[in-house]
């Protein structure tokens, strides 16, 4: 890789300026080569999803049988589960992102791919209103991916593909995304926008 002339010039301006350039391009330069770690998975089927690492507990599998239903709670909602001694709120990710069931999918089974995921803790709020951990049923589990996070690039309509894409439900919960192969972007899922408007009453 070639050196960076902006850290390190050949000619200062000024010989008492010599370390200023570098310190001022440090946090650029780390910024540049910063990478973020995601899970992609599928859900409606076949819609390609990247899930942050950050917010990333466990994948599991989860029989029909062993999610006990509740009555009376929004429609993508599909029940509790005894996780670890806790309470686990199970939830149809697809479904909340205003696609079809799980239950009407070509692909359903008897069996949930269950993603846990929890949001980050945030120090103004006390214990009890943290966002809960959720299980998010989602269609499949694809792979763990790793691009550098300055890459990211907004869902803007100038960017070819992304926005025709994009369901309405899902909009407002997508970081933005990356370029993907065959002019496939890969949307980025902001789940703690998504726990926190599951959280809500």
């Amino acid at each position: 890789m070639d050196a960076d002339p902006a850290i390190a010039p050949e000619s200062p301006a000024h010989p008492n300026l010599q370390s200023q350039p570098l310190e001022n391009a440090l946090p650029e330069a780390i910024a540049d080569t910063a990478e973020a770690q995601f899970l992609q998975v599928t859900v409606n089927g076949d819609l390609p999803l990247l899930l942050p690492g950050d917010n990333l507990v466990e994948i599991m599998k989860l029989s029909i049988g062993q999610v006990i239903p509740m009555f009376d709670m929004a429609p993508w909602v599909v029940g509790i589960y005894n996780w670890r001694g806790d309470m686990l709120w199970i939830a149809d990710l697809g479904h909340f992102l205003g696609f079809a069931p799980w239950y009407h999918q070509a692909e359903a089974t008897t069996r949930h791919t269950v993603v846990v995921v929890k949001p980050p803790y945030d120090s103004d709020r006390p214990a009890q209103e943290q966002p809960p951990t959720l299980g998010l049923v989602v269609s499949a589990v694809e792979a763990m991916v790793t691009y550098p996070t300055a890459a990211m690039q907004p869902l803007l309509d100038g960017l070819e593909g992304a926005i025709a894409a994009v369901e309405p439900g899902l909009q407002p919960f997508l970081q933005g995304c990356y370029p993907g192969s065959h002019s496939q972007p890969q949307l980025v899922l902001d789940a703690t926008a998504v726990l926190a408007a599951m959280a809500q009453p």
